[in-house]
């Protein structure tokens, strides 16, 4: 069962989408996925809340760090393949760590260097955390809310100065997509959306797996398609 965690010092960055769209990427293949809302904000349980939910995804609220090990706790009661927690989006987001172990942990990432500079500050966290439980935790950063028409030459900046700290990049990145926002309006999956009609579902679906696929292999995981048996991963 693996654990991760979405975080990011700063907010606006895709932090809650991406947490999101991997659930129903996972959900789609088949797989339980509890989702852990620690956000104050409450966004992932307010999607929760709406029509459509997957019936493979159960949404678990955390307001505070102190209810992350409670929220914890009543997910695995509905024996999930995987457990994503979306934290606060600020430093204090971190202390995630303190109350769950986890096998790795994303920051999403906007395509400018100030973001990037955000992204380096989280890994420092990442890191410090790691240190102190007696282990490194995996971290990943994800080119989030990409505009399609993404120059090049701005993006390759982002990723020199993320490499230059020996950080790690998913291969795939987010697209900035109506249908990923409107997920948040009207609730469910993609099926929903295609059936109220949101134009340029069969693109979002083709970047949600990709997506997916990228994590799972960075985790090392079997195959998604039924329940997966175990991750190498911890």
């Amino acid at each position: 069962m693996p654990n991760i965690a979405f975080i990011s010092p700063k907010g606006g960055a895709g932090k809650t989408t991406a947490a999101l769209l991997l659930a129903l990427g996972l959900a789609e293949r088949g797989a339980r996925v509890a989702l852990i809302d620690s956000d104050p904000n409450k966004p992932l349980v307010r999607w929760g809340a709406l029509p459509g939910r997957p019936e493979g995804i159960s949404v678990h609220a955390a307001p505070t760090v102190q209810d992350i090990r409670d929220a914890a706790q009543e997910a695995r009661r509905r024996d999930p393949d995987w457990v994503i927690v979306d934290t606060e989006g600020s430093v204090r987001g971190a202390m995630v760590f303190a109350a769950m172990r986890f096998d790795l942990v994303v920051t999403p990432l906007n395509g400018s260097p100030m973001d990037a500079i955000e992204a380096i500050k989280a890994a420092e966290l990442v890191a410090s955390f790691g240190k102190r439980a007696g282990s490194s935790l995996m971290h990943q950063c994800l080119v989030s809310r990409s505009p399609p028409a993404l120059k090049p030459r701005s993006l390759a900046k982002v990723v020199a100065m993320l490499r230059e700290q020996e950080i790690d990049i998913l291969p795939t990145a987010l697209v900035e997509k109506d249908a990923f926002r409107a997920l948040f309006e009207i609730g469910g999956d993609l099926k929903a959306l295609e059936a109220a009609g949101v134009s340029g579902v069969p693109a979002a679906r083709r970047n949600i797996e990709a997506y997916v696929d990228a994590v799972v292999e960075r985790l090392g995981c079997p195959a998604v398609a039924e329940r997966p048996a175990y991750c190498r991963a911890g």
